[in-house]
């Protein structure tokens, strides 16, 4: 039944014929690139616009972050007025309960104070309180509940700040208390400093606007909100909290939303961004609908070029079908307007000669007539018809040809170790002992390639600082130029040497090399340069001395960074410095 009713349709649209396998061929030829192409610009374009969306949502956090740690930043180097002259007085007087001399102090504290808040929008207070609860602030002197503060204080576990949740201050506005200890030598017990920061400055500093449902909420490392667009979710535990907020797509109250978050080691927040997936999505939403448009547009013009191009090359072949027929039933008089000059033009212009010479050869023999129409069908029918791992894989390659299977297994092993710690996870932290387990497997595979021209000692005479966190890659490029600037070069094996120790409240690190040393103008160009004395053009000079040097100033400030010494022919000590945050 089915195979009459598919030869039944065949036959309607006659398959058989040249115009419709044409049409079959142009729509093949026409649509299959077009609908393959079409699907994969759009998956290579969605993936793109996705992993953009991700890019912009984790810069948006950051950015916040990097807005909010400035701000409190700001703010802590107000509250750093150790040893003021005013304050001292007056905590002086205060504990000797002499109030008769304290008006004046009060009066350059409070508007010291007021001028302090004005400097600042957002700053609502600045406060020194006792532990009885005494308060003197820019709104003036008062007492207030003190274990009620402490209850509320939490640390960020990096600074000796601490942090309220929102509450309503003096005022009763809604701030946040940002805290510290004020350190003076006449306290006989300890004194806050304090500022109260408006909780409209979080509001202001996540005032991103991507989108209608799209919003931003701050909360401390346990997952409490500290701020929220909607206020009744403050001081709540977050619904999407589980041991910190991961980037993911949550549903919340039947909204998709792409969850994004960063974590301030400042101040201990967790800044999360929630973008409307249907909002972030509104321009793949509308690639599909251009995609789709086009895609039916070109379908529509291939299939009127098929049908187009199928009745110009077949209409001429019918036409001359329809005259060959003709002749077969012995109309002689049959001609093809022939016009162009493509092959079906030959053809026909062929077919005309032939009917031309049939006539002349009419009186012919039937037997010439015979062989001459062969030979003019069988014309006819004829016209018809793509350094340093490479050296290190090729010193394993060479291990395994000479059958040193455990001295390849170790390389190997150390090669692995090596970059697993270069990734680090894709962290920019990490731990000084992970720092210094990445720099002997790098000292352990050059000193085998190197053929052991050089010992290396490994010396932390502090060990409390290697569960310290500094940034990654620090000693490898230090190490590296002491290998191939220092040792190499020299005649003599030579000896490299990690010192690792904690001195004035600062990390030090120094690789000494006994090798070629290093011309004393050129150690004072070096340190000129890394100091900023002096600037250079080429970019490549000191590249890996000013690269470490300038991302520990970037990070911990002007006191930390890199300093050459060196005795020429003797030894060269680079001495890196990591400040007083570099080893929390």
């Amino acid at each position: 039944m089915f195979n009459k009713l598919f030869k039944n349709i065949a036959n309607g649209i006659e398959i058989h014929t040249i115009r419709t396998k044409l049409i079959i061929s142009f729509l093949l030829i026409g649509l299959l690139p077009m609908l393959i192409f079409s699907f994969l610009s759009y998956n290579i374009y969605s993936g793109a616009l996705n992993d953009r969306i991700s890019a912009y949502s984790q810069e948006m956090v950051k950015r916040v972050e990097r807005d909010l740690e400035d701000y409190i930043l700001d703010i802590e180097r107000y509250l750093n007025r150790e040893q003021d002259f005013y304050i001292n007085q007056f905590i002086k007087l205060t504990q000797a309960d002499d109030f008769s001399n304290n008006r004046k102090y009060i009066f350059r504290i409070w508007e010291d104070f007021e001028n302090l808040k004005q400097m600042k929008p957002g700053l609502e207070d600045i406060a020194i309180t006792f532990q009885d609860g005494r308060r003197i602030s820019s709104y003036g002197l008062y007492n207030i509940d003190i274990e009620n503060i402490k209850n509320m204080l939490y640390t960020n576990d990096l600074e000796n700040i601490y942090f309220t949740h929102p509450h309503k201050n003096y005022l009763q506005k809604e701030v946040i208390t940002l805290l510290k200890t004020y350190y003076t030598d006449i306290a006989e017990e300890d004194v806050l400093i304090s500022a109260d920061i408006d909780v409209d400055v979080l509001a202001n500093l996540t005032d991103f606007q991507f989108g209608e449902k799209s919003y931003f909420f701050i909360a401390d490392k346990n997952g409490r909100i500290i701020f929220h667009p909607e206020e009744d979710k403050i001081g709540k535990r977050s619904f999407f909290y589980s041991n910190g907020f991961k980037n993911r797509e949550v549903n919340y109250n039947d909204e998709e939303y792409l969850l994004t978050s960063t974590f301030s080691e400042l101040t201990g927040w967790h800044i999360i961004s929630m973008a409307s997936a249907r909002e972030v999505k509104a321009e793949l939403n509308y690639l599909t609908e251009i995609t789709i448009f086009l895609t039916v547009l070109i379908l529509v013009i291939i299939i009127l070029l098929a049908f187009y191009l199928s009745n110009s090359l077949s209409e001429p072949i019918r036409k001359l079908q329809e005259m060959s027929h003709k002749a077969s039933e012995n109309d002689l008089s049959v001609k093809i307007d022939v016009s162009g000059k493509d092959e079906i033009a030959q053809l026909g212009m062929s077919f005309n000669k032939m009917i031309r010479r049939i006539n002349k050869l009419l009186e012919q023999n039937v037997r010439e007539q015979k062989l001459l129409r062969k030979l003019e069908m069988e014309s006819l029918d004829n016209q018809i018809k793509p350094h340093f791992i490479y050296n290190t894989l090729d010193l394993i390659i060479g291990l395994l040809e000479n059958n040193k299977i455990e001295e390849a297994s170790h390389m190997v092993e150390a090669l692995g170790k090596f970059f697993r710690l270069s990734l680090s996870h894709g962290k920019e932290m990490v731990l000084i002992r992970n720092e210094i387990k990445h720099v002997k497997n790098y000292l352990f595979i050059q000193q085998y390639r190197h053929g052991k021209e050089y010992e290396y000692i490994v010396d932390i005479e502090d060990l409390e600082i290697m569960d310290k966190h500094i940034p990654k890659l620090i000693l490898q490029p230090i190490v590296e130029n002491a290998i191939y600037h220092g040792i190499l070069p020299g005649e003599k094996k030579g000896l490299i040497i990690i010192k690792g120790y904690y001195k004035d409240k600062s990390i030090y690190f120094e690789v000494i090399d006994t090798g070629v040393g290093i011309k004393a103008d050129k150690v004072r160009e070096i340190n000129d340069v890394l100091s900023g004395k002096i600037e250079t053009d080429d970019q490549k000079k000191y590249f890996g001395l000013r690269n470490v040097d300038r991302r520990l100033k970037l990070m911990y400030g002007g006191a930390s960074g890199l300093t050459v010494e060196s005795e020429f022919e003797e030894k060269t000590i680079v001495t890196i410095r990591i400040d007083r945050r570099g080893g929390n």
